[in-house]
């Protein structure tokens, strides 16, 4: 293994191990996430963007809730092929349906997106999302979005997006000390059936 590899294998560990957070409530509003995405442009605007495929790896996000329902979020990625470039700063408004507290958080999201293929472009972006709480404050998240280009540039096309990862979630006192799971959720396999 090439010194390089073991460099970047270490780093995705450390982010892995360390700062994989992501949906949260009024109790623990900070999130961190670590995942990967893929995106699929359509047949027509292969010429145009040079591929339609590619994978997204990492996928780095923070978000902060609000107040009732409403988190703010932002995200980082970028392709892991060199010969497929394509990179994303994602910024989103997720709509939570008063699921915050519960073991499945579902969202809808609206934002926009700066994506770099050939020119630095926006674009605007709808989707839906979740995150599946399998022990205290961690869980498993995913997001499938649609990004939209509203303003005709011929070298970016609209897209699907979608993304999952490892989602930790928690707070900051007023001290700032880091805590984490003062409100305990109720576990998978602790739930009446």
């Amino acid at each position: 293994m090439k010194k390089k590899e073991k460099k970047n294998y270490v780093i995705i560990l450390f982010l892995f191990l360390f700062t994989s957070l992501q949906a949260q409530d009024i109790n623990n509003r900070w999130t961190v996430g670590i995942g990967s995405g893929s995106l699929l442009y359509s047949e027509n605007d292969l010429k145009s963007i040079g591929f339609r495929y590619a994978e997204q790896f990492p996928r780095i996000s923070i978000a902060r809730y609000m107040f009732k329902n409403v988190t703010f979020a932002g995200s980082f990625s970028q392709s892991v092929d060199d010969n497929k470039k394509y990179i994303t700063f994602d910024g989103e408004l997720r709509y939570d349906f008063g699921t915050s507290e519960n073991l499945i958080t579902v969202y809808a999201l609206l934002g926009g997106s700066l994506i770099d293929t050939k020119h630095l472009l926006p674009l605007v972006n709808f989707g839906i999302g979740g995150n599946l709480w399998v022990y205290k404050n961690f869980g498993f998240a995913g997001q499938f979005i649609y990004k939209y280009n509203n303003s005709g540039f011929q070298s970016q096309a609209s897209h699907v997006f979608a993304s999952a990862g490892i989602v930790y979630r928690f707070s900051v006192d007023t001290d700032g000390i880091r805590r984490a799971g003062k409100k305990t959720r109720t576990r998978l396999w602790e739930m009446k059936h």
